[in-house]
Formats: C-alpha cells, structure tokens, sequence
C-alpha cells in the first residue's frame, strides 16, 4: 500500500516463529485494545463486540475476525489471511469515509447496508485489498459482525454485485 495510506501493516505468522500460541496472543493483544480496552465508533455511535460465549478467555468476536468456520459446524479453524489483518478492522472503521484522491492506491471503502432479519448490516469493503468489514446497526450502537480477506474471485464479485445494486437503487 501506499506510504501515505491509513492501512496498518500485515501481522504474519512467521514474524512470531510460527508459533501459534506466541502469535494467537499477539493478535489477541491488538484486538482487546482495539475493541475491549478501546471502542471505536461508526457513524457516531459506538462498535461493540459480541463477548459470549467466552472461549479460551476470549471474546466470541475475536474468532470471527481471526477464524472461518468451513464446514459451517461452529469448529473455527484459524483463517491467516484474517489474522494477517487483524489490525485492519478498526482502521476500516475509523477510515469508512477516506478520501481516494489522498491515497494513489485505492479508491476508497465502498460502504453499504443491507437488511439482515430486523436489523441492518453495514459493509466496508476495499477492493483492491479484498477485506470486508461487517458492522450491525443497533439502536444506540453498532456491532462488529465479522471482518475478513477473499479468497476466491466469484466471493469477491458476488459482494461487489451487491454494492452495485445498492447504489442503483
């Protein structure tokens, strides 16, 4: 990314000796200054995070933004390419409203809503780097959903159709 950009550097395993445990506690370390010690806001409300259930003395939304359950059965496997952004998520929220002409390498966060059962999802996606951000829109605050890199092209698109129809409507 551009030196001038407000994207946070990558954190990667290797950095820690690729030890798990070393490197699961450093992303936890980020994250709970982030949202639990810190709460950033979204549209002047703030972001909360889901904290149960607890697991491993961790907060549920830790793994969201960390792992990917794929098998759809509730068993969260480590996704490195979400770890690697741990960082990321925050700076997502903090920088929605970027303005491209200050960065030559993006064009900015695409951001939309969408309905999700009685409540609204809002989505922060930056293309160039394929990272998402989902926030829930609540009465008096906004809940991290999920944060996460695409893998496969067809996903990537899939979600960008989506902004497309957003902003046609």
């Amino acid at each position: 990314m551009d030196e001038h950009c407000w994207l946070p550097e990558q954190l990667y395993f290797e950095q820690y000796d690729s030890d798990w445990k070393v490197y699961q506690e450093a992303l936890y370390s980020i994250f709970r200054y982030d949202f639990v010690d810190g709460k950033p806001s979204f549209e002047g409300k703030q972001v909360n995070i889901r904290k149960h259930p607890m697991e491993y003395g961790k907060e549920e939304a830790f793994f969201h933004v960390t792992c990917q359950d794929y098998l759809k059965d509730g068993e969260r496997v480590p996704d490195f390419r979400r770890c690697e952004r741990i960082k990321w998520v925050r700076s997502f929220i903090e920088n929605y409203q970027c303005d491209p002409t200050h960065c030559d390498s993006c064009d900015g966060i695409k951001v939309w809503s969408e309905p999700y059962k009685s409540t609204t999802r809002v989505h922060l996606l930056l293309e160039e780097e394929r990272y998402i951000v989902v926030l829930e829109r609540r009465k008096s605050y906004c809940l991290l959903i999920t944060a996460f890199y695409f893998k496969h092209d067809h996903s990537l698109k899939a979600k960008i159709k989506h902004y497309e129809k957003y902003k046609s409507a």
